[in-house]
C-alpha cells in the first residue's frame, strides 16, 4: 500500500498529541536520563503464571498460511502496500486471504505507509502472516481504518530505528476504524529516540482488538521531550484484551488509556493480563500504566490480571480523574515501581488528586520490595468505592490510609528479583500475586 502525502503522516495520529496532558494535574517537572539498559530478554522456562498459563513468555515457530486459506505470496514494499490496500494485482482478493511475507526488509518510501482498509469476515479471515518474526522486517508504520476488518497480522517485526521522525504525532500500528484485528507474535522496537506524542499501538475506536505474545519496546524519545510517547496508547475502543506481551523501556508509560475528557471517545471492556510491565519512562508522572478519565471521556470496566510490573520509573498503575467505574485490579505482582523518580509522589499505586480512582477494587495482589503502596491517604477514595483489600504487603507501612485493609505482610522471598522471576517462595506469599493458584 501506498499512501502518500502529508494529511497522512498528520492523520495517522492525531488523536495522540495530548499537549496538555491533564494527567499529570499541573506536574511538568520531568527527570531526564540516559536510555535504560534493559538486557537480555526475560523468559522463564515455566510457565506456572495462574494455574499454568503464561506470563510475558511464548514461543515463535515459523510463519505458516493457516489451512483452507488461499495463500498469496508477497517479496516488496509495494506489493505489501497494494496488498493491504486491496489495490493492483490485489483488488480481486477477497475473505480468506492469506498474504505470505517473506523475509526482508519492507521500507517506508517517503510519506507512505501501510493502510489496510481490506478485510474479511468473521468466518474467513485475512491474514498477513511473516515468514519468520526476526526475518520479516517492517521498516515502516500501518494505520487499520474503515474496511479493515477481521484481519491477522503475525510473526513479523516493525522497527523504527532510524526512522525519519517528521516531527508530527505517529502510532507505528494505528487500530483506528477497525474491528475483530489481531496483532500477534510480533515486536515493535526503536533506538529509544524515534516516536512522536503516540505509542507502538495505539486504539482510536477499535474494537474486538487483541494484542498478544508482542515485545513492545523503546518507543518514543527516552527523556524529557518523550513524555507523551507510550509503547500501547488506548484513547477509545471496546473489548480490546492485552495479553502475554512483554511492555519495556518505552519513554513514558508502557500503557496509557487516556480519553482526553471524550474527544477521543470511551473506553470500555478493557483487558490487560499476563504481561510484563517493566522498566518504562524516565520522569515525573511516567508508568507502567495511566489510567486518566475525566468528564465524558469515561473508561470502565477494565481488568488489570495477572501482570509483572517492576521498576517503572513513577508508579506501577496511576489514576487521574473520576470518570472511572468497574476497575479491577486483582492478583498481579508489583516490585520496585517509583524508587527512581526523585521528585513528587511515587508510589506503587498512584492517585493524582482527590476524585481520582473512582470505582477501583484493588485485592489479592503481591506488593513486594520497598516502594510505598501508595501516595497519600487516599483522599476521598472510600466515598468512591476505591479500596485496596487483603494484598499481601512486603514493607510493612505506619498507619494504614481508610481506604487501605485486610494486609499480611512478610517477606515473599522472590526467586530472583534481579533477574525477573518473581515467584515467592514463602507460603503465606504463595495465594497473592501474579503466580497465585
Amino acid at each position: 500500500m501506498l499512501f502518500s502525502g502529508a494529511s497522512a503522516c498528520g492523520s495517522d495520529g492525531g488523536s495522540s498529541d495530548e499537549a496538555s496532558d491533564a494527567g499529570d494535574a499541573g506536574n511538568d517537572a520531568i527527570a531526564d536520563s540516559t536510555a535504560l539498559d534493559l538486557g537480555t530478554d526475560v523468559t522463564p522456562s515455566d510457565t506456572d503464571g495462574g494455574g499454568g498459563l503464561p506470563i510475558g513468555e511464548w514461543t515463535d515457530s515459523k510463519g505458516v498460511c493457516p489451512a483452507g486459506t488461499k495463500q498469496v505470496d508477497l517479496h516488496t514494499t509495494s506489493e505489501l502496500s497494494d496488498a493491504t490496500r486491496g489495490e493492483s494485482a490485489y483488488a480481486s482478493d477477497g475473505p480468506g486471504t492469506c498474504y505470505f511475507l517473506h523475509d526482508g526488509t519492507y521500507s517506508q518510501n517517503g510519506a507512505v505507509l501501510l493502510w489496510f482498509k481490506h478485510g474479511g469476515t468473521a468466518a474467513k479471515r485475512v491474514y498477513f502472516i511473516g515468514e519468520s518474526r526476526t526475518g520479516v522486517v517492517i521498516h515502516a508504520r500501518g494505520t487499520f481504518d474503515k474496511g479493515g476488518d477481521h484481519i491477522t497480522v503475525s510473526n513479523m517485526t516493525f522497527d523504527l530505528k532510524g526512522y525519519s521522525n517528521s516531527g508530527l504525532a505517529f502510532n507505528t500500528l494505528d487500530l483506528l476504524a477497525s474491528d475483530d484485528v489481531t496483532v500477534s507474535h510480533v515486536t515493535f522496537t526503536g533506538d529509544c529516540t524515534v516516536g512522536h506524542d503516540g505509542g507502538h499501538l495505539e486504539t482510536t475506536g477499535a474494537t474486538h482488538a487483541l494484542i498478544e505474545a508482542c515485545l513492545i519496546e523503546k518507543y518514543g524519545a527516552c527523556g524529557a521531550a518523550g513524555h507523551q510517547d507510550h509503547g500501547i496508547y488506548l484513547s477509545a475502543g471496546s473489548d480490546l484484551t492485552v495479553r502475554n506481551n512483554v511492555i519495556r523501556g518505552n519513554a513514558s508509560r508502557g500503557i496509557q488509556m487516556y480519553t482526553q475528557a471524550g474527544v477521543f471517545g470511551t473506553l470500555t471492556r478493557v483487558t490487560i493480563e499476563q504481561n510484563r510491565i517493566y522498566e518504562n519512562g524516565h520522569g515525573e508522572y511516567e508508568d507502567g500504566i495511566v489510567i486518566n478519565a475525566d468528564a465524558s471521556g469515561t473508561i470502565d470496566h477494565v481488568t488489570i490480571q495477572r501482570n509483572l510490573f517492576y521498576r517503572n520509573y513513577y508508579s506501577s498503575v496511576r489514576f487521574s480523574f473520576a470518570a472511572t467505574s468497574a476497575i479491577v485490579i486483582s492478583h498481579n505482582t508489583f516490585f520496585g515501581d517509583g524508587l527512581a523518580a526523585t521528585t513528587g509522589h511515587p508510589s506503587e499505586i498512584n492517585l493524582d488528586h482527590s476524585g481520582s480512582g473512582a470505582g477501583a477494587s484493588i485485592g489479592g495482589n503481591l506488593f513486594g520490595g520497598t516502594s510505598a503502596l501508595i501516595n497519600d491517604a487516599c483522599y476521598d477514595a472510600t466515598s468512591r468505592g476505591f479500596t485496596i483489600s487483603d494484598d499481601f504487603l512486603q514493607t510493612a507501612p505506619g498507619t494504614l490510609p481508610p481506604c487501605v485493609n485486610k494486609l499480611t505482610t512478610g517477606d515473599p522471598r522472590f526467586v530472583d528479583p534481579a533477574g525477573g522471576d518473581f515467584h515467592p517462595m514463602n507460603p503465606a506469599a504463595s495465594s497473592f500475586g501474579a503466580y497465585a493458584p
